[in-house]
Parts: C-alpha cells; structure tokens; sequence
C-alpha cells in the first residue's frame, strides 16, 4: 500500500548535483553519483520493459543531509521547506513532483516469488507466440504498491537502494524498530512507462532511489511496518509525458487523503 500525505509540483535542483543521469551509452539510461553508474534504469525504446541492474562499479553511497537529520528521525507532517532544501542541492535541476508517502516496503531478492524482473515483468512481455526477454534485477530491492492504471495500465513502485541491505548496520536498523513517530527516508523519484508493441497494456514503473534512511526503510520492511517516505520525483528525466506525472498523485491517493501543500 501508498497512501499520499502531501505533495506539490516544484522547480528545484543544483548546477551541480551528486545525482544524475547518464545517456551517453544509448540505448541503455544510467543513474549516476557523483559522475558514476550506481544502475542501469532503462532503455530508451518505451516497449523494452523496465530495467533495474545494479552496476558493478557502483559504490556504497549515503546521500544524507545532516543539517536536516533530527527532523527526518522525527518524521515530517508535510513538506518541510528546509529538508527539502537541503535534498534539492543534490539533484539535477528541473521539475519535480515531490510526494511524502506512507507506503510498506517489502524486501525481495533477484529471483524470488516477489521478483517483479522475475514474475509480473517478464509476464506482461509474453504472448502465445513470442517471449520478450526481461533483463532480470541482479541485487536487492524494496517492493512497495501495485495498483490499477485506467481501464489497461499497472503501476508497480519500487525503493531502490543505494547500499546492499546486508551491510547495513543491524544495531541501527534495530533502532528504528523501537523508534517513536515516523521517522522518513528520502529518494530521488524516476517514473517510467513501458509497455510491448504487441499489447496496448503498459507498466508504469515508480522509482525511488534512497538518498537518505536506508536503515529505516530495512527496519520497516524487516518488521512488516509502513515507512514515510519523501520522494523528488524528476519530470524531465522520467520516461512519462508531463501529463502522466501529473497523475501520480490522483493515482497514488486513491482515498482522497493527499493535501497538496502550498
């Protein structure tokens, strides 16, 4: 489940941030930090299926904000304009749509039953008379929502981190397990939308890379407890029209909870 607490349409970003992306080797689309691939996010083509490939060269990389630590551990009510703030330095400059979600993560491995680049990925690329390959994730990930998209799509939300669930520190995750309030992690937030040229069925693919909250978002998942999660989810680098990020909110907040902040 996501259920939406506030959000709103903002221009934010720096002339010089830690997160980018990367389409110099097309097809294939890159998250970078600082300069270098942390995942292969895409194809360029919009009917070759979500990708998620965690790049060997990628490092293990905390994008916290330590002037604004005690109110993440805390937990935001709304958009705080100076965690917001202080997060928007480190990403590219353009449009966001930034969304603060209570959401359950579930922790999968590549392969499992919870696999979406194993199960729901590889079966929306089938037909009768062809098998579209999926390339499948190679780490681990945090599955989130799945729900309905109009009367054809699906949207399927991940949380991607930027370091391995198994090096994280377990007596920090057992902190947050005990911790009071909810405390929120944050994430740089693609939408991509694709779907075979032989079905008129699309997956609308939600990413959210964690730049801070890591161990809050283990400990969440470790004890089937909903994490808040402020996501900046970028217009100009998602493969969606503006029209489709402009949903995300309607879509996500389908019990009318969501306030949009001013």
């Amino acid at each position: 489940m996501s259920r939406l607490v506030a959000y709103k349409l903002m221009t934010l970003g720096s002339d010089n941030p830690r997160i980018g992306i990367d389409w110099e080797k097309r097809p294939s689309r890159y998250l970078t930090v600082d300069g270098v691939p942390a995942y292969q996010i895409a194809y360029g083509c919009g009917t070759c299926g979500l990708v998620l490939r965690r790049e060997p060269a990628a490092a293990n990389v905390l994008l916290s904000a330590a002037a604004v630590r005690d109110r993440l551990n805390i937990g935001l009510d709304g958009l705080d304009a100076e965690v917001v703030e202080a997060f928007a330095a480190q990403l590219p400059r353009g449009d966001y749509q930034v969304m603060l979600l209570d959401t359950l993560p579930t922790l999968v491995t590549p392969g499992s039953a919870g696999d979406y680049f194993a199960v729901e990925g590889p079966a929306g690329w089938r037909d009768e008379e062809l098998e579209y390959p999926i390339d499948p994730a190679n780490a681990s990930y945090y599955r989130l929502d799945r729900r309905d998209v109009g009367d054809h799509d699906e949207l399927f939300e991940f949380a991607v981190p930027m370091v391995d669930p198994t090096d994280l520190d377990t007596g920090t995750v057992e902190r947050y397990s005990n911790a009071a309030g909810r405390p929120t992690a944050v994430a740089f937030g693609l939408l991509d939308i694709e779907g075979p040229y032989f079905r008129e069925e699309r997956h609308w693919g939600l990413f959210h890379f964690l730049l801070d909250g890591h161990h809050k978002t283990a400990s969440a998942a470790a004890n089937d407890a909903p994490i808040r999660l402020l996501t900046f989810v970028s217009a100009g680098e998602s493969l969606a029209s503006a029209d489709e990020l402009l949903r995300l909110p309607e879509i996500i907040d389908a019990d009318g909870q969501g306030t949009v902040d001013r």
